[in-house]
């Protein structure tokens, strides 16, 4: 017990005296990766928290790669596509993985069998059983989609059915080369795969490959996306979504 409350001491006053004397070494010293945090009731990393968007340009996000994936006929309807043709225009959720690579944060609450994420744009979540169950039969498609996960290690993995292909995987103005084209499209034949993983406790990484056989000749696999733990506990600011065209300006402004 003496021993152990001497290498304290010791340890503690390294600690100020690194504060009074080298300042710097010691914000690095407090900002070295700190373990994987992980649930009481099974053992599996906890990805709690609020997560800050990666905002990932055209060629950090792999667009090139999915722009050699479309199909011709895909990319001739595409190519008529302009910015006024995304569905958040329309205040439609962006859908994934395009959500990644915002700069919007998560919040990701996990629970006994469950996984859910908030989003503050434009105030919707995501419900992510992880207790085993299958997909749930007869859905009516969504934007979204249904999600089922399951832990493989420290992974989490989450597949996405019963999308609706209304949503685009990436805007009309992110062109990997000038002769990038316009809208990229999903259909409702689209099938998600993601994979969640801790490399510590304020590092979340996150990549997905998406499946589409009516637009896509192959499967697009995302970068790793990189997010970091935010110093907050909740989403703020709060998002508003104004639909395009919609006057919202109040009339004593006029």
């Amino acid at each position: 017990m003496e021993k152990a409350l001497s290498t304290a001491a010791v340890v503690g006053a390294v600690l100020v005296s690194l504060l009074f004397f080298e300042p710097e070494l010691a914000v690095r010293v407090a900002a070295q990766p700190r373990a994987v945090p992980r649930t009481s009731w099974d053992g599996k990393p906890d990805l709690t928290g609020v997560w800050r968007g990666a905002k990932l340009n055209a060629r950090a996000y792999g667009l090139a790669e999915l722009e050699r994936l479309y199909q011709p006929s895909a990319k001739e309807k595409m190519k008529s596509l302009t910015e006024k043709d995304d569905p958040i225009n329309r205040c439609v959720v962006y859908g994934y993985p395009r959500r990644m690579a915002t700069s919007f944060p998560i919040q990701i609450v996990q629970a006994v069998g469950t996984m859910v994420l908030f989003d503050n744009r434009p105030h919707i979540y995501r419900y992510i059983p992880t207790d085993g169950r299958s997909h749930t039969e007869d859905l009516f498609p969504s934007y979204q989609g249904d999600s089922v996960g399951r832990w493989e290690g420290d992974t989490l993995v989450v597949d996405v059915t019963t999308l609706n292909g209304r949503v685009w995987l990436a805007g009309a103005q992110d062109h990997p080369t000038p002769a990038g084209i316009g809208g990229w499209i999903t259909s409702d034949a689209s099938h998600l795969v993601e994979r969640w993983r801790l490399l510590d406790a304020n590092t979340l990484e996150y990549q997905a490959t998406v499946e589409d056989p009516k637009v896509l000749t192959g499967p697009w696999t995302t970068p790793k996306i990189v997010l970091k733990r935010a110093p907050v506990r909740k989403l703020e600011p709060e998002g508003h979504c104004i639909p395009e065209g919609i006057d919202y300006q109040s009339p004593s402004l006029k």
